[in-house]
């Protein structure tokens, strides 16, 4: 996921990746300090569907102001 993301927004993304104790992980994006997509305190999921993955894109485009 985090090749995809870098690749598909080169030289617009700076992503950061959390381990957290006791659990599974926390996958959470954050664009301009505006939380896009998090799977703790958001509810969303892993990003493990074609849906999940477009609906982040979008909203990463959208944080951006490129859509």
């Amino acid at each position: 996921m985090k090749s995809f993301l870098l690749d598909e927004f080169t030289g617009q993304l700076a992503l950061t990746m959390e381990q957290t104790p006791c659990t599974s992980g926390a996958f959470e994006v954050s664009v301009k300090d505006t939380l896009i997509h998090s799977k703790l305190t958001m509810g969303h999921g892993k990003c493990q569907s074609d849906d999940e993955l477009d609906n982040i894109i979008d909203n990463i485009k959208k944080a951006m102001g490129s859509q």
